[in-house]
This record gives structure tokens, C-alpha cells and sequence, in this order.
């Protein structure tokens, strides 16, 4: 493995033979199930994100660290987070690695963060439904970015829960023309969630909210439809 890792720290850039990562690949694959052996590569990749590694092996080394990271990763993947360029690659990682860890660094780097990177964080957040983090993600739902503001109610949606209910509702009447799309889909989403946890009431106020004159009647129909099923799921 020593060689394979130094190859990706000193030499290994697109175009180049994969050889190495395939030999690495395979020994990781190997590897499961040997907590020892895991904990080693886990630490020689992390050395990986560390160096002056090119680009496209530190993507490899995430792409990696997505499969067998754990809470010891967190702290270097989260280094990554705010720089514009390595910020994907570190979420990739980030977000398929369990438990309140990942959480506490994404919410860290989030006000920190600036442009795509801050806006592929808030992505993250919602796609790990992570409901500690509503009260920050609302704030962002009322951004004259409306890319930034797009991506905050979409994960506001995916959060789920009365907090974020009540936010997306707060901020309704506020959001530009181009992000009411989103925010339609976001409600509808939540509303769906909230039937899937049992809240059927909560659901059913969002979707009375819906039908309402003036909204989209695509979007009429998808919350009657809602309201429909609320009340077969019982």
C-alpha cells in the first residue's frame, strides 16, 4: 500500500496509468471486514488530502473515504469544505458518512463558506435531512441570491419536520418569482414527509395551503392529491 500512497501524493494526475488506484482499490475491497486494516488505510488517505496532492487523486482518496470513512475523517474532510474547488469532492465524502459528526462540521463551515461552496453544503444538509440545522438553513431561504436561496428551501423540504414547516411558510410570501418553484416542490416534499412521520395534520395544513387560488395548478393538483392519500394512510 506505502507505494500505491505515495504515488497518489507525488505523482498521480489525470491521464496517468490507474494501475495504482486499482492496486489500492482492491486492497480496500480486501479489507472489510478488518477494522485494524481499515483504520491504516483510512489514515493513509487522510495523509493523501494532507499533501500536495493533485487534484484528481485527492478525489480518488474521497471517493474512497465515502465507502469506509468514519467520524476520524471528518475532521480533514471538513478542512476542504470551504475552498471553491475541493468543496465537492469533501461533501461526496462527507455525506455518506453517518452520524451527528458530519452534522456539527458542515453547520461549522456553512457561514464560512462562500458561493457554490456554500451552496453545495446546504445541499448536503438537506440531503441528510439534518434538522439541527432549519434555524440556519431558513436564514439562508431569504438570500438575494436566489441560487442560494433555491437551494435553502429545497433543503428545508428534505429536512422535514414542523420547524421547517413553519419556516418555508415564513418565508412564502417573501421569495422572488424565481425561486417559488422551489419552494412549491420544497412544501410538497415536506408535507410528504411529515405524513410519512405520522403528522398527518401538519401535512394536511400544508397541502390545504396549496390549493389555494393562484398557485400553480400542477401544484393544486399534487396537494390534493396529498390531502387524499394523508387519509387513506391512517
Amino acid at each position: 500500500m506505502e507505494q500505491q500512497i505515495e504515488a497518489l501524493k507525488t505523482t498521480y494526475d489525470w491521464g496517468q496509468s490507474r494501475v495504482p488506484l486499482t492496486e489500492l482499490s482492491d486492497h480496500i475491497r480486501a479489507s472489510f471486514g478488518n477494522e485494524t486494516e481499515l483504520k491504516n488505510i483510512r489514515t493513509a488517505l487522510l495523509s493523501v488530502l494532507d499533501s500536495d496532492a493533485k487534484y484528481a487523486a485527492k478525489q480518488y482518496v474521497c471517493r474512497e473515504l465515502s465507502i469506509i470513512g468514519n467520524d476520524d475523517c471528518v475532521p480533514a474532510l471538513a478542512k476542504l469544505l470551504t475552498d471553491e474547488k475541493l468543496s465537492d469532492m469533501a461533501r461526496y465524502a462527507l455525506e455518506r458518512i453517518p452520524g451527528p459528526a458530519v452534522d456539527k462540521a458542515l453547520l461549522a463551515a456553512l457561514p464560512r463558506a462562500e458561493g457554490k461552496a456554500k451552496i453545495g453544503i446546504v445541499n448536503t444538509l438537506g440531503n441528510r435531512a439534518c434538522r439541527d440545522a432549519v434555524s440556519e438553513t431558513a436564514k439562508l431561504a431569504r438570500s438575494s441570491d436566489e441560487a442560494l436561496a433555491c437551494a435553502a428551501v429545497s433543503a428545508l423540504g428534505k429536512m422535514g419536520g414542523a420547524e421547517a414547516a413553519n419556516a418555508l411558510a415564513q418565508v412564502a410570501d417573501g421569495v422572488s418569482e424565481k425561486v417559488k418553484p422551489a419552494l412549491y416542490d420544497a412544501r410538497l416534499t415536506c408535507a410528504d414527509r411529515m405524513v410519512a412521520e405520522g403528522d398527518r395534520a401538519g401535512a394536511r395544513k400544508i397541502y390545504q395551503s396549496l390549493t389555494a387560488t393562484g398557485v400553480p395548478q400542477l401544484v393544486r393538483t399534487a396537494a390534493l392529491r396529498g390531502m387524499r392519500d394523508a387519509v387513506s394512510s391512517r
